[in-house]
């Protein structure tokens, strides 16, 4: 009996399949690393201007000619601008890390250049709501009044950055489980852009009647939107 074990031949592969092997974590990619220590850098950088504007933010949160007020100072509105640009590196990772948008055809995108592509899909919709903006900004409002509508969002955007910086902190530290991680993160994103979206219409309704507001609000906020979750389900 022992002479047949002896004799026996492993058909079987002394090494892992690579499919099998583990893909490195997230946080063990090179790429993911360097950019995290950049957002964080970006972030220390921007904190003490953050927390001087953080009252005309909450402001903006709450009431919708916040926004308004916020715009009219030069100043104000010049650092909200560079806050929210420090904040783009920040939220894509967070995105990219836990998969809040993710369209089929990322299954291509190497693991070291999801983030990077992350933030080209950040630059995508920008792009598509500047495009839109550009074309249907209501003619009837003046610099100022427009500059508001076009930036109102930054502020809900520097907002909802926090708030999920904050969830991730504490829930990573008390172990929550990934997938209720990324549902808490989807559905903070929707509450805040779903207010955003609130107050741009209600600072809109002070100059058009409902149908034209409604009207503005699709091609300036609402079509952008769909068409990022329409490519994050069908493509």
């Amino acid at each position: 009996m022992e002479e047949l074990f002896r004799q026996g031949t492993l058909e079987m592969s002394a090494t892992p399949l690579g499919d099998l092997a583990g893909a490195p974590a997230w946080g063990e990619i090179l790429t993911n690393q360097l950019l995290a220590v950049l957002a964080v850098i970006l972030l220390v950088a921007a904190l003490p201007d953050f927390f001087r504007l953080l009252p005309d933010l909450l402001y903006s949160f709450d009431r919708s000619r916040g926004a308004a007020a916020l715009e009219h100072s030069v100043g104000q509105a010049r650092t909200r601008n560079l806050i929210a640009l420090a904040c783009t590196l920040p939220f894509c990772l967070i995105a990219d890390r836990y998969a809040l948008w993710r369209p089929d055809f990322w299954q291509a995108v190497p693991a070291a250049w999801s983030a990077p592509a992350a933030l080209g899909g950040m630059a995508a919709f920008l792009l598509v709501r500047e495009f839109f903006y550009l074309l249907a900004r209501p003619r009837r409002l003046s610099g100022e009044e427009s500059d508001t509508l076009h930036h109102a969002p930054y502020n809900f955007f520097i907002l909802l950055t926090l708030l999920m910086l904050t969830s991730v902190g504490i829930l990573t530290l008390v172990h929550g489980r990934e997938e209720f991680i990324r549902k808490l993160l989807l559905w903070e994103t929707a509450v805040v852009w779903l207010l955003a979206v609130i107050r741009s219409g209600q600072f809109l309704g002070t100059f058009c009647n409902v149908f034209s507001t409604f009207l503005y609000l699709c091609a300036l906020e609402l079509i952008p939107a769909a068409l990022m979750v329409c490519a994050h389900l069908f493509f």
